[in-house]
């Protein structure tokens, strides 16, 4: 089973921001605690995670993105 995710900052992406969300925070430093009303897409991607993990059905966990100032990445 797979599950994909295929953006998680769909609102600062939209503005042209690729780490950043609309406030201006970097949500690569949010999963230690992601609240729902704050970071909602990185709260409800952690709990699907955790829930897979407690289940004992997680078996890979990757976080791929690109970098919009490194040519050819």
């Amino acid at each position: 089973m797979f599950k994909i995710i295929p953006i998680l900052n769909p609102d600062g992406v939209s503005r042209g921001h690729y780490r950043a969300d609309t406030r201006g925070v970097n949500l690569n430093r949010m999963y230690q605690t992601p609240t729902r009303q704050v970071e909602p897409t990185i709260h409800m991607s952690k709990a699907m995670v955790m829930h897979y993990f407690a289940q004992g059905r997680l078996q890979l966990y990757m976080d791929l993105h690109a970098h919009a100032s490194k040519r050819g990445v």
